[in-house]
Formats: structure tokens, C-alpha cells, sequence
């Protein structure tokens, strides 16, 4: 690790001392430390298993060099880990059960990895700017793609004619697969424009290409859609894709104080998945997802504001049930996906998106994560600074469900408060609170002689040290 950080500094010696008088170099970085508790957050059954307590961190190193005016190099290191942070007293080697425990000497974390490295610049004398490299990806409000975590590889355009108008064209990496046997790989295209229509007020539009092409041997396996289902198997085994999302955005601010923010998207194409070898066991579907968010706030002064959220995303619906009693599994979806595909960590709630999930076949309780996929939500929210450096806000959320997976089972999925509290007390470190409590609806109810969900309410509690530099 020492010779790690002796070539980084060395890397930033060497950028420094080859920039002209006009660059500006940054260096900079974060560590967050976050205790995290939650209590029948895998199974809402508080007589068996999901209790449970951890402290983790995570580490954040970036680079920013603004070499020249229209030319920037930007390089941010995160430590290993899903979203970046890494729990103490697990393993960190093949060898070592515990190895940054008190009882192995507490030795150093894992290690850090390239978050993000690209190059912004634009082309002297036009109005056309190119990102190129490993960046983060945000697609209009995340709903649809969000690759904020650790970035995408991917290449994208972007010019402004007018004043007004700006648009942009780009292509990123899903995927690449080479052997010596086949190859397969799969892209996603956008174009996109946003226009300024009035001052504060702008519209925009969006147009996703997803291919995936290849061989039939080299299925795409997808960590987004791994909790999702169609006919009754796991969705991420994709073999060809041909598919869009069309998407349509609307953002502004009033004088008065009003802020409003309203998506549509539209999917469709085909797909074929759930073959494991050659063609014979696939199943070619066609997509069909919908969803949309809209979303008003109302600022009081400088002190306080109010809020109003609603979205939703549509389900796959069952074409044949393996029964008709109560409990009985959907064995078919058709040959029609309808439910909301999305590429993205889209979270709103602390409890429900994040970490429960809904009760299907293929993502049971504790597998969150899949943004608004079969999901509606209502929320209403609050919040305010009641000192210079504090803040607070509450939420409340009401959650129903599109389409069920069992025969009979229940669309309300119930409510969820969610607290937020943050403090900051030196300019540089700021503590926050998290706290969230998921009131289950009827959905989890037991729905066959097997089940042993309680639908008993499901709690989480956070708090997160995070010092700047």
C-alpha cells in the first residue's frame, strides 16, 4: 500500500510540474464512517432471522487538473467495495479470517480502485465539448440510468448551438465478452437535447439504443435485473437485445418559490433471455415498461421547505397461474415484459428500495435495489434548518405494487417514515442521521402453507461521519 500511495504522489509531482502557469491542479478527497443498524430488514419476521449492526468506511482520493481553459483531466480512487465502503472485522485475504480486526493485528483495509478517469475538453474554436474515459453517467432524474457509483466507460458529444439549447450525443460500454471461441458485447446510445425555454425552466429529451449482440454461449449476466423475473426465471440472462427507452423531462423553478420536476419514459423492443446453451431454450420477449415521476417542492424563506413526490413503474403481468388457490406461483408472463427496466442505484425510500424488496420467486425479502421496477409510491415531505448548520427532514411514503407474482397476493405494500438529520460541525465534517421505519401492507402476508413471513415492521438506523479535504 505504501508504494501505492508513493507512485500516486509521485503521478501528481509529474502532472504539476508539466502544467503551464495556467493550470489549476486540486487534490482532494473524503473518508466516510457509518454505523449502521437494522432490525427485520430480510424477512419482516421479528421471531427469526435479519437483525443486524456493523461499522464501515470508505475512502475517496481524486486529481482534478484544469489544464487550460476547455481542458480538464479528472482521476477519483474509492475503496473496494460495493457502493465503497468496506465493514470492519471482515476478511480482506485469502489467509486471514479477520485481518483489520483487533485479534489480526488490525491490519489495513482492502484496496483502492479507479472510481472514475477521464478527459473533458473542448474542441478550440467550436462550441463542441467531448468527455472520454471511465465517468459517471446520470440520465435524467436516475430513474432510468444512474452509474454514479463507480462510473462507465464511455465516450460523449455534447454541443450548444444557442444559448439555449444544448445537446448531446454519446455511446457507453454495458458490457464486453471475448473469447476465442465467440465474442458478444452490449452498448448503450443516447441522444439527447434540453432546452431552456423560459429562465429557470427547461424541457429535455432522451433517446437510449441499447444492442446486445453476440453469441448465444456468452450470456449477459446483469447485477440490475438479477432480482427481476419474466416467466418465472431470472431475468439478468440476457442473449440478444434490441431496445429503447424514450424519455421526455421537464424541470423549473417558479419566482415565487415553487421548484417542479416531471419524467416520462417509454420502453420497448425486443429481447431474448433465459438460454443457457444455443437457442433452443430461449425465450424471445418484447418490452413494454412504463414509468414516470413528478415531483413539486415549496421553499418557506431560507428556513424550511415542503414537498411532493409521486412515481411509478410498471410490473410484468402473469399470463397463466400454476393454480387458481391462493399461494399459487405465476408459471408465465407471455411473451411480453411489461415491467420497467432501469440501469441505475435509484433510491427513495431507506427501508423498502434499499434493503426489503418485494415477495416474488425471484427477489424474496432483503434484495433491494432495483429502482421502480413493479413500484408506486406517494410522498410527502418536510424539511428545515433551524440552525446555520443544521438541518432536518421527515418523509413519509406510501408504496402499492403494479402486478403480483402469487395468486391472490395483496398489492399495498405498505408505509415508510424516513428521518433525516445532519449537523455540520466543523466546515470540513459533517455527522448525519438516518433513520427508517417500514410499516408493511398486506402484500407480505403469508399467501401459501410454506410461508412464514409475519409482515411484522422493519426498522433501519444510520449515522454517517464524513470529513472533507
Amino acid at each position: 500500500m505504501k508504494e501505492f500511495f508513493g507512485l500516486l504522489l509521485g503521478m501528481l509531482m509529474i502532472i504539476v510540474a508539466a502544467s503551464d502557469a495556467l493550470a489549476e491542479i486540486t487534490v482532494g478527497g473524503t473518508i466516510d464512517v457509518r454505523g449502521r443498524w437494522r432490525e427485520n430488514n430480510n424477512d419482516l419476521n421479528k421471531d427469526a432471522s435479519g437483525n443486524t449492526a456493523y461499522w464501515e468506511e470508505k475512502v475517496n482520493l481524486w486529481v482534478d487538473a484544469k489544464i487550460a481553459e476547455g481542458l480538464r483531466g479528472y482521476v477519483e480512487l474509492q475503496s473496494a467495495g460495493a457502493d465503497g465502503f468496506q465493514t470492519w472485522g471482515t476478511s480482506r485475504t485469502n489467509t486471514d479470517t479477520a485481518p483489520n480486526s483487533f485479534f489480526n493485528e488490525n491490519r489495513g483495509l482492502s484496496l483502492l480502485e479507479i472510481r472514475y478517469a477521464y478527459i473533458d475538453f473542448m474542441i478550440p474554436k467550436t462550441p463542441v465539448g467531448i468527455k472520454i474515459g471511465h465517468f459517471p453517467v446520470v440520465l435524467g432524474h436516475s430513474i432510468w440510468t444512474d452509474t454514479s457509483y463507480w462510473g462507465s466507460d464511455g465516450l460523449m458529444i455534447s454541443s450548444s448551438p444557442i444559448k439555449e439549447l444544448s445537446i448531446g450525443l454519446g455511446t457507453l460500454k454495458i458490457r464486453e465478452t471475448a473469447t476465442n471461441a465467440e465474442r458478444s458485447d452490449a452498448d448503450l446510445y443516447v441522444l439527447m437535447a434540453n432546452y431552456t425555454f423560459i429562465p429557470k425552466n427547461t424541457a429535455g429529451f432522451n433517446a437510449s439504443y441499447i444492442n446486445r449482440s453476440g453469441g448465444k454461449n456468452n450470456i449477459l449476466s446483469n447485477g440490475y435485473w438479477s432480482g427481476l423475473s419474466a416467466n418465472g426465471a431470472a431475468f439478468n440472462a440476457i442473449n440478444d437485445m434490441k431496445f429503447w427507452n424514450i424519455m421526455l423531462t421537464v424541470d423549473g423553478s417558479l419566482d415565487f418559490g415553487l421548484n417542479y420536476k416531471f419524467e416520462i419514459d417509454k420502453q420497448f423492443g425486443k429481447f431474448t433471455t433465459g438460454a443457457t446453451t444455443g437457442v433452443a431454450t430461449a425465450a424471445d420477449l418484447k418490452g413494454s415498461g412504463l414509468a414516470f415521476l413528478l415531483g413539486a417542492s415549496y421553499g418557506i424563506g431560507e428556513i424550511a421547505e415542503v414537498k411532493f413526490n409521486a412515481a411509478y413503474g410498471s410490473g410484468d403481468k402473469c399470463a397463466t397461474w400454476s393454480g387458481t388457490s391462493t399461494g399459487s406461483a405465476c408459471s408465465t408472463t407471455g411473451d411480453k415484459f411489461e415491467g420497467y427496466l432501469s440501469f441505475n442505484n435509484y433510491g427513495y425510500t431507506m427501508v423498502y428500495e434499499d434493503i426489503v424488496g418485494q415477495k416474488t420467486g425471484i427477489s424474496t425479502m432483503g434484495s433491494g435495489d432495483f429502482g421502480l421496477y413493479n413500484t408506486m409510491y406517494i410522498n410527502v415531505g418536510a424539511g428545515a434548518t433551524p440552525l446555520k448548520d443544521m438541518s432536518v427532514g421527515l418523509d413519509i411514503y406510501y408504496l402499492r405494487a403494479m402486478k403480483e407474482f402469487y395468486y391472490g397476493q395483496k398489492k399495498n405494500l405498505g408505509w415508510e417514515v424516513d428521518l433525516n438529520f445532519g449537523y455540520q460541525i466543523y466546515k470540513n465534517l459533517k455527522w448525519t442521521l438516518l433513520a427508517g421505519y417500514f410499516l408493511p401492507g398486506n402484500h407480505y402476508k403469508a399467501v401459501n402453507s410454506t410461508d412464514t413471513v409475519k409482515d411484522d415492521a422493519a426498522w433501519a438506523f444510520e449515522q454517517v461521519l464524513s470529513l472533507s479535504f
